[in-house]
C-alpha cells in the first residue's frame, strides 16, 4: 500500500521550505507564499505571495525582472504577472523594456517597482488567474528572475526559472507520495543463548505421552538440538509434580519424569554426559500460589484470604494442601486441582548454547514452541525476512524497548497501512534523522502536517530534509484550502 524505499527528489529545498518560504534569483529573492489554491468555484486560482528583492541584486545590474508562473510538464503555461524591479535613481530605457515585458505578458499585469537604494524591496501580490483543468494533475509554481543590462540592451536569466511548489488538486482527491528512509539496524547472533521446553505429564505418570497438552511441539523442539549453527553447553532438567499425595511421594516422581527428559535427550543426541544437570524438585507451588492470588473464579475469589492463609501458614506442604481441602467444603480445592495441577506436572529443560549463526526455519521451529526462545536479534531478522504479523506482534510484546525491533516492526505497519501503529512504533525507534523522516511520512499520510513539520525541522540532513518537503507543502496548501 505504501513505498517504503529512500528517493531524493529532483528539486532543491532549503529547511526553511517546510514554511513555504523560497529563496530564488542566486539567494537574493525571497519568494513566501501565503496562499496558492483554487477558488471555492474551481473557476479561479487564487495566488498570494510575497517577493521579497535583496538590493545586492543589482551590484551587477539595472533591474531583475520577477516572472511568477504556473505550468506544467506537457507545455501548458500561464504567466501571473512580470514585475521589474529597479533600485532608486536608476537610468532604466522603459520604453525598450515595457515592449519586451509587453510582448510575453498582459500590459495590465506588468508592475515597474521601485527600491530605495540599500534597502529591501517588497512586491506583495494576491490575485486570481484563471483555474484550467490541466492544472489538476502535476501542475506547479515557479518564478522565473532574470537581470536587466543596458548598452547593449540585454535580458539574461539570474538563473532563470526556478520550482516553488506544487498546485493544491481540486478535481482529484490530493495525493500525498511520502517517502520512508531505511533505518539501518545491526543484529548480532553470536553468543550465549538458552532456550526452554516443558514436557507435561498426567497424574502419576513418569514416562512421555507424545500428544499430552503441548508435548508434540516440546519434542519438536527437543528433535532440533543438533543444529548446525549452534553448539549445547549445557541442559539443565528439573522435575516436578502436582501436590497430590505426599510430599515423599512426589520427590520421587519429580525425579522420575526429570530422567525421562534426559534419556530422551540422551538417546538422540551424543553430548557428554558432564553438559546434563537433572533434579526433581518434587511439587509444584507457584502457579498455584499465582492462581489462589489473581484468579477471578468466584469460589477463588470468595475463599482468597482463606487460601492465602493455610498457603502462608503451612510450611509442610502434606498439612499445605490438608488445610485447603478443608476451606469451603473442599469446592476451592476442586477448582484449583481441575483448572491449576495438570500443568504442575512437568520437566523443564533449559539447553544453553552457543549461537553460531542465523537460520530462518531454525528460528521458525524456536518460535512455534516458544515465542520468548528468540532474541531481539532473531525477531529483527525474521521480520526482515517477511514474517507472519503474529511474530512481528510477539516481537514488539517481548521487547518493547528495543528500537531495532521497534523500527521493523514500524516499517511493516506502515505498509499494511496502519499509521497510527506505525507511528507508534517509529516513536520507540530511536532519535536517528531516518526515523524522524518515517515519522513525517507517517504524519504526512494522515494528512497532519503540524507534527510532519515539526518532525522535519529535526532533519538536518539534506538528503533526508528535502525528501518530504514537497509532500508537506502538498499537504498544507490542502488543508488551508479546506479549511482544515
Amino acid at each position: 500500500m505504501f513505498a517504503a524505499v529512500a528517493l531524493m527528489l529532483v528539486a532543491t529545498f532549503t529547511a526553511s521550505a517546510v514554511d513555504n518560504t523560497y529563496k530564488v534569483g542566486n539567494g537574493y529573492v525571497t519568494v513566501t507564499v501565503s496562499e496558492l489554491a483554487p477558488s471555492a468555484d474551481g473557476k479561479t486560482l487564487v495566488t498570494c505571495y510575497n517577493m521579497d528583492v535583496a538590493p545586492e541584486v543589482f551590484n551587477d545590474c539595472a533591474s531583475v525582472i520577477l516572472t511568477p508562473l504556473v505550468r506544467d510538464n506537457d507545455g501548458h503555461k500561464n504567466l501571473i504577472e512580470v514585475v521589474v524591479v529597479s533600485p532608486e535613481g536608476a537610468n532604466i530605457n522603459t520604453e525598450w523594456l515595457q515592449s519586451q515585458c509587453y510582448s510575453v505578458c498582459d500590459p495590465n499585469r506588468v508592475r515597474f517597482v521601485t527600491a530605495r537604494k540599500g534597502e529591501t524591496a517588497h512586491v506583495k501580490t494576491c490575485t486570481n488567474v484563471p483555474y484550467d483543468n490541466w492544472m489538476d494533475d502535476g501542475a506547479a509554481f515557479y518564478v522565473t528572475t532574470q537581470q536587466v543590462t543596458f548598452k547593449p540592451n540585454c535580458i539574461k536569466n539570474y538563473p532563470g526559472e526556478e520550482y516553488i511548489c506544487d498546485i493544491p488538486y481540486l478535481a482529484k482527491p490530493l495525493v500525498v507520495d511520502p517517502v520512508m528512509a531505511p533505518i539501518p539496524v545491526e543484529a548480532k547472533l553470536e553468543g550465549d543463548r538458552i532456550l526452554r521446553t516443558k514436557l507435561f505429564y498426567p497424574v502419576n505418570v513418569t514416562k512421555k505421552v507424545d500428544n499430552y497438552l503441548e508435548n508434540a511441539e516440546a519434542l519438536e523442539l527437543l528433535n532440533t538440538l543438533d543444529r548446525g549453527n549452534f553448539e549445547v553447553t549445557g541442559i539443565n532438567i528439573e522435575g516436578w509434580a502436582s501436590p497430590e499425595a505426599t510430599v515423599a511421594y512426589n520427590k520421587n516422581l519429580s525425579i522420575n519424569r526429570a530422567k525421562t527428559v534426559k534419556n530422551i535427550i540422551a538417546d538422540k543426541y551424543n553430548f557428554p554426559q558432564d553438559v546434563y544437570s537433572v533434579n526433581g524438585n518434587g511439587e509444584y507451588w507457584d502457579s498455584i500460589i499465582d492462581y489462589v492470588d489473581n484468579s477471578e473464579e468466584p469460589i477463588i475469589a470468595s475463599n482468597r484470604e482463606a487460601l492465602k492463609d493455610a498457603i502462608a501458614s503451612n510450611g509442610d506442604l502434606d498439612k499445605r494442601e490438608a488445610a485447603i481441602k478443608k476451606i469451603d467444603g473442599g469446592k476451592p480445592y476442586k477448582n484449583i486441582f481441575d483448572a491449576v495441577y495438570p500443568r504442575s506436572r512437568f520437566a523443564e529443560a533449559v539447553v544453553s548454547f552457543r549461537n553460531k549463526g542465523y537460520n530462518q526455519a531454525d528460528c521458525m521451529k524456536l518460535y512455534k514452541a516458544d515465542p520468548k526462545n528468540l532474541s531481539a536479534d532473531e525477531y529483527v531478522l525474521l521480520i526482515q525476512d517477511g514474517a507472519s504479523q503474529d511474530v512481528v506482534d510477539n516481537a514488539v510484546k517481548l521487547y518493547p524497548n528495543d528500537p531495532r525491533v521497534a523500527a521493523v516492526a514500524a516499517a511493516k505497519a506502515y505498509e499494511a497501512g496502519n499509521i497510527d501503529k506505525a507511528i507508534e512504533l517509529y516513536k520507540k525507534a530511536g532519535n536517528s534523522e531516518e526515523v524522524y523522516n518515517n515519522l513525517a511520512a507517517c504524519y504526512l499520510a494522515k494528512g497532519d502536517a503540524e507534527n510532519a513539520k515539526a518532525c522535519l525541522e529535526k532533519v538536518t540532513d539534506p538528503k533526508l530534509s528535502e525528501t518530504n518537503a514537497n509532500e508537506l507543502r502538498k499537504v498544507v496548501l490542502n488543508n488551508k484550502f479546506f479549511g482544515k
